[in-house]
């Protein structure tokens, strides 16, 4: 029988995968040219992100790789429940972009719009992570023990 506990845990990872799966998928249509979330905000002066913050932007999106990559690990090696509260903070944050990304709409007759296929699959898999993590910090890894009469 499979515990809730790794059940949470594959959740979770699954989810971490997918989303950065979905951060090298297209985020953005300019003409014929496709860009992942990475070409994105490697483009100088987009959004007004030319300046201090824009750097710091940037180098925490490219954090969020690693950092899922050592929650997975994490997550394999037993440490589960540090593992889940990464987990929460990895899904929010990047959750957060993709949502906000994906409901901008895909501007079809537009040169320049949003491509929803990356920000779609990111956002899902930043649900799956939240969904893995709530779970593996929810379940129980205490099991009660019962004994005729009531005294252990």
């Amino acid at each position: 029988m499979v515990s809730v506990m790794r059940v949470g845990c594959g959740v979770g990872a699954l989810g971490l995968i997918t989303t950065v799966a979905g951060s090298f998928l297209p985020w953005l249509r300019s003409g014929t040219v496709n860009r992942d979330s990475y070409e994105v905000l490697a483009l100088r002066g987009w959004a007004g992100l030319s300046n201090g913050s824009g750097e710091v932007i940037r180098v925490a999106w490219v954090a969020m790789t690693p950092v899922a990559v050592v929650a997975v690990l994490l997550f394999t090696f037993g440490l589960r429940r540090f593992a889940a509260w990464i987990g929460i903070l990895f899904g929010t944050i990047t959750g957060t972009v993709a949502a906000l990304v994906t409901v901008q709409g895909g501007n079809e007759g537009a040169m320049v719009g949003i491509n929803p296929t990356g920000p779609a699959v990111a956002l899902c898999g930043a649900v799956l992570a939240i969904a893995g993590a709530i779970t593996v910090l929810t379940a129980s890894t205490r099991t009660a023990i019962r004994t005729p009469g009531g005294t252990p």
